[in-house]
Parts: C-alpha cells; structure tokens; sequence
C-alpha cells in the first residue's frame, strides 16, 4: 500500500473507482435534467469537467452533439473504454477550466455537478465565465451548477462516509474536513480497497479545496462575467423553490 504523491491531481487518483465513488452519491437524476437542456437548445454542447463521462456517456448516447474537456488524463481515459463499451465514439480533451483554448461555439456549456467549487478564487471563477460567454452561439446558454451550502464544521479525524460494493470486492471512503478561515473548505478523503474476502489491497488519499458558493454569490459572478440569469432550477427542476434544495443551477444567457 502506498500514499498518493502530493502532486497527483485528485481526479487522477480516483478515475478507476469514480462510478462506484463520486458517480453513485449524486442523488438526484441530474443527467435526464442536463440532456433535456441540451436537446431544448440543440446545436453542439460542451461538457466541463466530463471525467469519465457520467453525463457525456449519456448524451452522446441519446444523439447530443456532445464534446467533452477535463483537466485528468486517467479520467478521459476511463471515459474512452467506458464509451467504446457502448460503442460510442466521443469527442474530448485534456483541458484545465483554468486554461481553455477552444475556437468552436457552443449553444449549451455545461459546468455540472458543482464544478464551480473548484475555483476557489472569485476573480479567476469571474474570468472563466468571461471566456465561456465568447463560446457561445448567439442564444447559447451557460449551465453553471452549485452545492447550496450547508454549515461546515471542521473535524481531525477520518470519518466514514460509505462501503459501496466494487468490482468483486468492497470501496470505502473516509473523509476530513477543515473549513478555512476564508471560507473554503479543505476536504481530504482516504480510500481503501478491499477485495472478495474482505483483504484490503490498496489506499490512496485525495486532498483538495473547494469554495462553496452560495446564490447570490453567483449571480454577482453571473453579472460581473456580462450574463443575465434566465432562471434557476432547484434540485434538477424535482423542486419548485430554493426551500430545502441542495443543488442550484443557474442557466446563464450573454447580455445583449
């Protein structure tokens, strides 16, 4: 068993346990929620942060004109073996949000599944948007996803977050937070891999920070990056109102 380097990218670490992980603590249908978009607007779409392809996988699937950016080569990777399962031929790249170089106009960008969250400082999350605002078509919208923030308390020790049957064996994941002084969040989070007879065969950790952002944090964002807010949906459009959801989205139109 071996720690993860410092320098790995936390997506790196995880891209061959991501469904069983990440992919399977979404609650809510957020991929039939994000394809209904897609197919309302028509015309090409990008996905940000399409990982292993939770959501591309499934608009490719159901005809979009999909193409995909993720900063994780291991990610894109999975993404490719999981589509050609499917016999599927995506269209994607190695690309940090931080850095995009696209030429091509989009009528739908997709940031899901609280992507956002990873830009941790205000001005570089304004900046993003600003780019993306020159790769749409005409009406093309900008689908920009939160967690809704919850009050975070900081703990020191390793806290069982779930055992998930994986493959022929067992995943579980332990989780430590800090909640900085400036209002982000540091979330480490260890794995261990157990196999059919319950031996553990392997550990890795993931560490990284997060800035939750609250709605009117993003509409300030929205109004600074030059859109205006068509609507915002609660909860994948399962709630009317902002009362009791956990994810915002905001469908984000260029100012004209």
């Amino acid at each position: 068993m071996s720690n993860t380097p410092k320098s790995v990218w936390s997506y790196d670490a995880i891209a061959a346990v991501y469904a069983t992980d990440m992919g399977r603590s979404m609650p809510f249908d957020d991929v039939a929620w994000y394809r209904t978009v897609c197919q309302a607007q028509g015309g090409p779409s990008l996905e940000l942060g399409c990982g292993t392809g939770r959501i591309l996988i499934e608009l490719l699937a159901a005809g979009v004109d999909a193409f995909g950016a993720d900063r994780s080569l291991p990610m894109l990777q999975q993404l490719q073996r999981d589509a050609r399962s499917r016999q599927l031929t995506p269209r994607v790249v190695q690309m940090d949000l931080r850095a995009l170089a696209f030429e091509a106009k989009f009528a739908t960008i997709l940031l899901p599944y609280s992507l956002i969250t990873y830009l941790t400082d205000t001005k570089l999350a304004r900046d993003v948007l600003t780019r993306l605002r020159t790769l749409l078509t005409g009406d093309g919208v900008v689908v920009l996803d939160a967690f809704v923030p919850q009050a975070v308390s900081s703990f020191d020790d390793f806290r069982l977050d779930y055992r998930r049957p994986h493959g022929d064996g067992v995943l579980e994941r332990h989780k430590r937070i800090t909640a900085n002084a400036d209002g982000t969040n540091r979330i480490e989070r260890r794995y261990r891999l157990f196999d059919a007879n319950q031996m553990q065969r392997e550990e890795f950790f993931t560490d990284e920070t997060i800035r939750p952002y609250a709605t009117d944090a993003l509409q300030t964002l929205a109004t600074a990056a030059g859109y205006e807010i068509v609507r915002w949906v609660w909860d994948y459009d399962t709630r009317s109102d902002a009362h009791g959801a956990r994810f915002a989205s905001a469908l984000l139109r260029a100012r004209t």
